[in-house]
């Protein structure tokens, strides 16, 4: 609806909601932070501010669209937007330093804004939003080039998504739809009172892990064979027992299943299925099977490229 003014209705403006917030100490590097996690590592520096190499309070904000202003007390010093990798950014200095931050989903285009306290110029406050679906096989899923022969592409129609389909912006079927969750137990809350917002006990259980599992489903480990990232959306192969239903002995790499050579003699397959990686602990790969919107990306990208 829109008013006779051109102006549109408060009513059809989306609310803004934060989904997390991660509060951590950081030392700044000749008065500079990075954000790693993303397709560039951008720098940011308080131009007003003395400070060079002392420890900064920062705060990170994940937010389901974009957010108001943090209020009076807060100075903007950036405005910008950037494209993430796989929805996990860390700050800091020189490499990424800090602890992992679920933003969002993957390949998206993300806004963001920078604020720093007008009295207190050590406390930062990083926001993030996401806007578009970015994802292009042809950049973000290009193989490994066979050896002795060239990959070959063409072009096939490309999911595209809405940043509400993805488990990064769902709430924790657990918890109620007016919590946001802090992934640390800071000794002050630097934006104020926050009416919904609620510091909770993760029970030693991995925050980016749990945030991109908000409905709970079985998860399993995986052998590491290669680098991955939480958040990233791969096929995995693994060996089975054969069963003379065909599925799964463990219930589990049901997403995208196929079958590729059956061993008559060990009584066992060769199967395949994409998975999400959520972390990995004692040299294993915890996943879970990927949703249909993950999956999607993995096919669009095997359609994709061809030998």
């Amino acid at each position: 609806m829109i008013k006779r003014s051109g102006i549109p209705d408060p009513k059809d403006t989306p609310v803004a909601r934060m989904l997390r917030h991660l509060d951590e100490e950081l030392r700044l590097f000749y008065g500079r932070l990075c954000l790693y996690g993303g397709t560039e590592i951008p720098e940011f520096s308080d131009d007003e501010s003395e400070a060079t190499h002392e420890t900064v309070t920062v705060r990170l904000e994940a937010w389901d669209v974009e957010p108001p202003e943090p209020g009076p007390d807060w100075r903007a010093i950036e405005q910008t937007g950037f494209t993430a990798a796989t929805g996990v950014v860390q700050m800091g200095v020189l490499d990424g330093n800090g602890g992992d931050f679920l933003i969002g989903p993957p390949w998206f285009e993300y806004g963001l804004t920078v604020h720093v306290h007008s009295v207190n110029m050590l406390r930062w406050v990083f926001r993030f939003w996401p806007i578009r679906d970015v994802f292009d096989p042809l950049v973000h899923m290009r193989p490994k080039e066979p050896a002795g022969a060239a990959l070959e592409h063409r072009r096939v129609p490309v999911p595209v998504t809405e940043a509400g389909q993805w488990a990064a912006m769902r709430q924790d079927r657990f918890r109620s739809p007016q919590e946001s969750v802090s992934w640390t137990a800071p000794a002050q809350d630097h934006l104020g009172a926050d009416p919904i917002a609620r510091k909770f006990s993760l029970l030693q259980q991995d925050p980016v892990s749990r945030a991109l599992n908000p409905d709970h489903v079985p998860t399993f480990p995986a052998s590491v064979d290669s680098d991955r990232n939480p958040g990233e959306t791969y096929r995995m192969w693994r060996w089975e027992t054969w069963t003379a239903d065909g599925r799964p002995p463990d219930g589990h790499l049901r997403t995208g299943r196929i079958v590729h050579l059956r061993d008559v003699h060990e009584g066992r397959v060769l199967a395949s299925g994409i998975v999400t990686m959520l972390h990995t602990e004692d040299g294993r790969r915890h996943v879970r099977d990927a949703e249909p919107h993950e999956a999607a990306r993995v096919l669009c990208a095997e359609e994709t490229w061809t030998e």
